[in-house]
């Protein structure tokens, strides 16, 4: 239960970071597309998502906010792909 508990309080964790990141950026440039939405979505990291906040407080412009969470985003889909694939190998060779 306390695993649960511990799930439950990091997902809250995400889903308020996800939020906060978008409503600065709501704040600061007023409109923001939905493709950004959908890619601030797709980070699960919290480390990652920290690291969003701060540049959504402190970045000059909208587009170079996109194209730091485009970075992100590849990085960690990356990460996803090595990770499936290693898997992957460990179940061919038995």
């Amino acid at each position: 239960m306390q695993g649960e508990n511990s799930r439950h309080h990091r997902k809250g964790k995400i889903t308020q970071a996800k939020e906060s990141i978008i409503r600065i950026l709501e704040v600061r440039f007023e409109a923001i597309s939905q493709e950004l939405r959908e890619l601030i979505g797709k980070i699960e990291d919290i480390e990652v998502l920290g690291t969003l906040l701060v540049q959504a407080v402190t970045t000059q412009s909208l587009e170079t906010f996109e194209s730091v969470v485009n970075q992100f985003v590849t990085e960690e889909g990356s990460e996803l792909e090595n990770r499936e694939q290693n898997s992957g190998e460990g179940e061919k060779g038995m």
